[in-house]
């Protein structure tokens, strides 16, 4: 099993219709990803990166993107054919995405931990005390320093480097 493929993107193209025309953003894209691996997508300033990942977060903003091709298969099931509560039964507890920049990324109103233990509460049975300690702990797994302090900072207050 650990040498199955739990993550395979096929031939995936996207694009955004836009005043001046369609724009394509991805191009024939592959990539796969087994149990335990981790997988870093590199590229230059609008290759497409966050479009790809957002397509499998099923976050493509339909108009004006468009999936013209591909799949997405999670544990051999294709992501593009879920509907919105089927992805959200697995966005943020089997799937996730770690992004770059905490001022984009997270809401600016909430504390970082708040929005960490939000998806833990949407997603597991565990109370308070337990999500603040789940919280800590995940941001520890991920390198932020003094998680503990980290926790109840707000976004702006987070510098990409930590």
């Amino acid at each position: 099993m650990d040498n199955e493929k739990l993550l395979d993107v096929k031939n995936l193209t996207i694009s955004f219709h836009t005043y001046v025309g369609e724009v394509a953003a991805v191009r024939n894209v592959d990539f796969y990803l087994k149990k335990s691996e981790v997988l870093a997508i590199v590229g230059e300033s609008g290759s497409g990166k966050s479009v790809s990942i957002q397509a499998i977060l099923g976050l493509t903003p339909i108009p004006p993107g468009e999936i013209k091709s591909g799949k997405i298969l999670f544990k051999h099931k294709d992501l593009l054919k879920f509907d919105e509560k089927e992805m959200s039964k697995i966005c943020g507890s089997q799937i996730s995405m770690i992004f770059q920049d905490p001022m984009t990324s997270l809401n600016p109103t909430m504390k970082a931990g708040n929005q960490i233990r939000e998806v833990l509460h949407q997603h597991t049975d565990i109370g308070r005390r337990e999500s603040r300690e789940r919280a800590i702990e995940l941001m520890t797994l991920v390198g932020i320093p003094e998680p503990e302090v980290r926790i109840n900072q707000y976004p702006h207050e987070l510098s990409g480097g930590m």
